[in-house]
């Protein structure tokens, strides 16, 4: 028997392998948000900080993409709510695939918020 993705889908990571159009926008968005902006001119600076960059992308400790303010804040959230590995699994659900590879100031607030506001829960 061969396990299916959803039956394996809390092995899947997010695997980057050159620049996709999604990580262009992530970039780019960066550009115009201030704590992005802070964070980057702290890593020029040589101040120790949990983030780094990587690719010219922002990231939190280890692995998590940091998402700038705007509408990718809103795909990411459709695709670990609304996707078909997530299913409209709540909030708590929501919030779990987010942090598994994301951070943005008030995730958790802002996941909380996109599910109430669901119309198919």
């Amino acid at each position: 028997m061969v396990p299916d993705a959803l039956s394996r889908k809390h092995q899947l990571k997010m695997v980057y392998v050159g620049e996709t159009k999604l990580q262009k926008e992530v970039r780019l968005g960066s550009h115009c948000d201030k704590f992005a902006k802070e964070r980057k001119e702290d890593i020029q600076k040589g101040i120790k900080s949990h983030f780094h960059l990587q690719n010219g992308l922002l990231w939190y400790k280890k692995n998590w993409l940091y998402v700038p303010k705007g509408r990718l804040k809103d795909v990411f959230l459709k695709e670990c709510h609304d996707g078909p590995l997530a299913s409209h699994g709540g909030a708590k659900q929501t919030i779990t695939f987010l942090k598994k590879s994301h951070y943005w100031l008030n995730l958790k607030d802002d996941a909380e918020e996109y599910v109430k506001t669901c119309l198919t829960c």
